[in-house]
Formats: C-alpha cells, sequence, structure tokens
C-alpha cells in the first residue's frame, strides 16, 4: 500500500494484530508510541495512521468488563424512584376574582 491512499477497511486490525507481540515487548522496553509507529512504518509492517494506531494500542490496555452472569442475576434490583406527577396548586381562600370585573389600576 501507498502513503497515498488510505487503508481498506479492517486491513488497519489485521497490520496491528500482526505485529502486536512486537508491540507489546516494545511498550515494555519503554518505547513510546510514536517511535513503534515510526519504526513499523520505516520497516513496510503497518501502513495505518499513528491516530489509529494509538487507538488499538488504548483497547488493548483497557481491561475487558468482567459481568459474570451468575453475579448479575444475584444482585438485587436498583430501587425504583416513584415518578413524579404534576403537582396542583391551590388558591388562597378568596375565590378568584372575575377578569371582567376587575379594575386595571389595581393590578398595577
Amino acid at each position: 500500500m501507498t502513503a497515498d491512499k488510505p487503508v481498506r477497511r479492517y486491513m488497519a486490525r489485521v497490520e496491528y494484530l500482526a505485529c502486536r507481540e512486537e508491540i507489546d515487548s516494545m511498550l515494555a522496553r519503554g518505547f513510546s508510541r510514536k517511535l513503534i509507529h515510526e519504526e513499523l512504518i520505516k520497516s513496510g509492517r503497518c501502513t495505518m495512521k499513528y491516530n489509529t494506531f494509538c487507538e488499538f494500542i488504548a483497547a488493548a490496555e483497557k481491561p475487558p468488563p468482567d459481568p459474570s452472569p451468575k453475579e448479575t442475576e444475584h444482585q438485587p434490583a436498583p430501587p425504583v424512584r416513584p415518578q413524579r406527577l404534576p403537582g396542583i396548586i391551590k388558591s388562597g381562600p378568596e375565590p378568584f376574582p372575575d377578569p371582567k370585573k376587575i379594575d386595571p389600576k389595581t393590578l398595577i
């Protein structure tokens, strides 16, 4: 592949998996991601962009989730919060005045 063309879909993953052991050993020896990427590009073993390379390394370093089915079955369900209903506003003891009989000067 040339540097001008983007890597075909999923080929970056294939390249990463092919070089995974070498990448892991270089990381363990203290190489930075940038140096590892440059070395793989120089040797022709990798054609993916640096961002994609870093995403694969971050995904590999992230521990996989471990929710075993036995643990989730026996856990109590989270408490259900009661749904709040709209409140009813009650007026004071005097009845609401008739809008036709209100003097506008008293409102302001």
